[in-house]
């Protein structure tokens, strides 16, 4: 393959190639307890994809510091860029060549591998909420809001029933 062929290949599967990197990556942090580097892969697209990060829904963000009322704000920002991270990975990225429903069962799989059992798996259903939601607004900002509150809401008020 000449240099050329290398960078079609790697534009026409880059999708599939940083997906599978954030799986590697999920995958030697649960099994091997190598350090979790899938934020930097869920985070790639922000070098090239042409995204709006102040929209219409930029607004819902001033409620944001009264959440630092009730969280520790370490955690807080930590469940921020994550919920930010994954929206732009698996909305804005990946969506644009597979489609919510496809997408919606990739999001499931790294939740699976770090946290195996059936809420990991129900993810698929915010998930397929979130997708319809950035299909409808087309706004990153408004879908991370959503992912974290979402977040918030299992871990404070459902995380404290048993896992099946």
């Amino acid at each position: 393959m000449t240099g050329k062929q290398i960078k079609s290949f790697i534009k026409s599967y880059s999708e599939f190639i940083l997906y599978l990197l954030v799986l590697l990556s999920v995958s030697l942090h649960k099994f091997f307890g190598i350090p979790n580097l899938s934020i930097l892969f869920l985070l790639f697209p922000l070098a090239f994809l042409e995204i709006r990060l102040l929209d219409r829904w930029v607004f819902l963000w001033l409620f944001y510091p009264v959440a630092f009322l009730f969280f520790d704000a370490l955690w807080l920002l930590s469940m921020t860029l994550s919920a930010f991270a994954e929206e732009l990975f698996f909305r804005a990225y990946l969506m644009k060549k597979f489609g919510n429903l496809k997408v919606s069962l990739m999001f499931v799989i790294p939740h699976f591998i770090l946290y195996p059992g059936i809420l990991s798996l129900l993810t698929f259903f915010p998930s397929l909420f979130f997708g319809f939601a950035y299909q409808k607004t087309k706004s990153l900002a408004f879908v991370s809001l959503l992912h974290l509150f979402s977040n918030l809401v299992y871990f404070k008020l459902i995380s404290f029933l048993p896992t099946f």
